[in-house]
């Protein structure tokens, strides 16, 4: 027996063994993750939510460095200068 296999041969196989040893997830479980940027360009520039100077790069502040100072959101979008790396 050949090892290829269609898409259609695992159809209505949600949580049964996959041959392998491991499951076959359900994809309709977990609704998909909206994706989070990291970094943001405003090409006419925009305050850091930090310092507060006008930039054109921010970046999110994360955990440590400015959000752990300025009691920031990890969220709060703030320069290179304040950004903890």
């Amino acid at each position: 027996m050949s090892d290829d296999a269609s898409l259609s041969d695992f159809a209505g196989r949600d949580g049964d063994e996959a041959g392998d040893g491991s499951t076959v997830d359900d994809p309709t479980d977990d609704a998909p993750a909206t994706p989070t940027y990291t970094y943001t360009s405003t090409p006419d520039g925009a305050a850091c939510a930090a310092c507060g100077e006008s930039v054109e790069t921010r970046w999110r502040a994360g955990e440590g460095g400015a959000a752990d100072e300025t009691d920031l959101d990890p969220d709060a979008l703030v320069c290179p200068d304040c950004k903890e790396w």
